[in-house]
């Protein structure tokens, strides 16, 4: 990255350096969907919310355009645009249940097929359709267990009221996930089809049915129904075990190394003591990047999952590590908002060395360059 300020040019209300890169693996962004393809045997929804998922939604889209993408998902309208404006002419969901009738209109407009959840949408869309003709297209969103938007399975409405004005094209849900997962699943795709049952008593064509979200296709594949909906399985990082290739890391590299004694104190709080004599690479990156919510292992936020933090930093127990040359380094003391230390004593790890550090994309600051190799 590149020091030089053009200082005409300076945005002085978006000061920002980040001396980190999001790398994006295209090879392994295709090889997952194929993985995808060929395990489930199902149409696949590419969710492309939050940006592409931090990866920049046009990076994301013109990697995997080529693949056979049944339709995109979008959570906002400008998602929806941006997609336009980069040429996809594959359909589009927006996966919330947009009430707003200038948003419903544009949504149309840009003929994307709108999450029809909510009994509030019905006359603005009959209202479109008076004005301009064209029918909004809609897959029914049902409320499974997610709690957020869908039509409660005992209050399903006739929709076969509303095909002289609505091109009904499917269903789907949300699965929430739990405790016991298989179990938890399995109770939300019974209500799926329970509500499936009804809408189709009524004369109505359920159309393409869809529930697997990106742990759930990697676990159950599509559950009996049409399609999946994918977005962080696309990117490799599932939080169940899978084939799937990490395919986005942060790099940065190191700044400086510095040499202190056993028993001092190192980060903010001076949580961290060390054990011995030590070597420290300086690291330009940290909470202000993202980097603050990484951690080894998952997030435990009970009350012994506490306890058991507390002990880990009495201790000095690293939260997390990364990668230099190949090897992995423990990160000692607190990661501050734009600086990290990791542990490198008695290595050849010399300043200018690449860093490379698994990261949440969704997290990583705008300004960190997103290159793709």
């Amino acid at each position: 990255m590149s020091n030089k300020i053009n200082i005409e040019q300076l945005d002085t209300n978006n000061v920002f350096f980040k001396d980190a890169t999001l790398v994006i693996k295209k090879d392994a962004i295709v090889n997952n969907i194929k993985s995808i393809k060929k395990t489930t045997g199902s149409k696949i929804i590419a969710v492309v919310k939050e940006n592409g998922y931090g990866l920049g939604l046009a990076n994301l889209y013109n990697i995997i355009k080529d693949q056979d993408i049944f339709m995109y998902g979008v959570t906002s309208l400008c998602e929806a645009i941006a997609l336009r404006k980069e040429g996809c002419k594959t359909d589009i969901l927006m996966l919330t249940a947009a009430v707003d009738s200038d948003e419903l209109l544009e949504l149309v407009s840009y003929d994307v097929v709108i999450a029809l959840g909510n009994k509030k949408q019905i006359p603005e869309l009959k209202k479109i359709y008076e004005q301009t003709g064209n029918k909004p297209r809609v897959h029914i969103k049902i409320d499974s267990g997610m709690g957020r938007y869908g039509f409660n399975v005992d209050d399903i409405p006739d929709f076969n009221e509303y095909k002289d004005f609505l091109s009904i094209e499917g269903c789907f849900s949300h699965l929430a996930g739990g405790k016991n997962y298989k179990k938890t699943v399995e109770k939300q795709v019974q209500i799926f089809k329970q509500a499936l049952d009804k809408i189709r008593e009524t004369g109505v064509d359920t159309g393409i049915c869809h529930i697997s979200n990106s742990s759930a296709t990697m676990t159950f594949g599509a559950l009996g129904f049409d399609a999946v909906r994918v977005g962080s399985a696309i990117l490799g990082k599932v939080a169940v075990k899978s084939d799937l290739e990490v395919s986005v890391w942060l790099e940065s590299k190191v700044l400086s190394i510095y040499n202190r004694k056993k028993g001092e104190h190192i980060g903010y709080g001076g949580e961290a003591v060390l054990k011995r004599d030590s070597s420290l690479a300086i690291v330009r990156v940290g909470t202000g990047c993202g980097v603050a919510l990484m951690q080894r292992g998952p997030m435990d936020n009970t009350l012994i999952g506490g306890v058991k933090g507390v002990i880990k930093r009495l201790l000095s127990v690293p939260f997390m590590s990364v990668q230099i040359n190949g090897k992995s380094y423990h990160v000692i003391g607190r990661t501050g908002i734009s600086h990290l230390a990791v542990d490198v004593t008695d290595t050849d790890v010399k300043e200018g060395d690449v860093v490379k550090l698994q990261v949440n994309p969704l997290l990583i600051h705008p300004y960190a360059e997103r290159k793709i190799i």
